[in-house]
């Protein structure tokens, strides 16, 4: 019967062995999401900042003139 290996100690954190995708993936859904969420407040801002900004007119159908 063989004899089994015992797990001196585990260390908690990034392996150096492992490849790096792993943390550019963590770090491009991070990004991803902290882009969608500033988007439309960036919007937001831009158009309430523009002076004189009114809705576009609304054209009635030709078939109700």
């Amino acid at each position: 019967m063989r004899r089994q290996g015992r797990i001196l100690a585990i260390k908690w954190g990034v392996n150096p062995n492992s490849s790096s995708l792993g943390v550019d993936v963590t770090f491009l859904l991070l990004g991803a999401t902290a882009l969608a969420m500033a988007t439309p407040v960036i919007g937001a801002l831009l158009r309430w900042r523009r002076p004189g900004a009114e809705p576009p007119a609304t054209s009635t159908p030709p078939a109700l003139r």
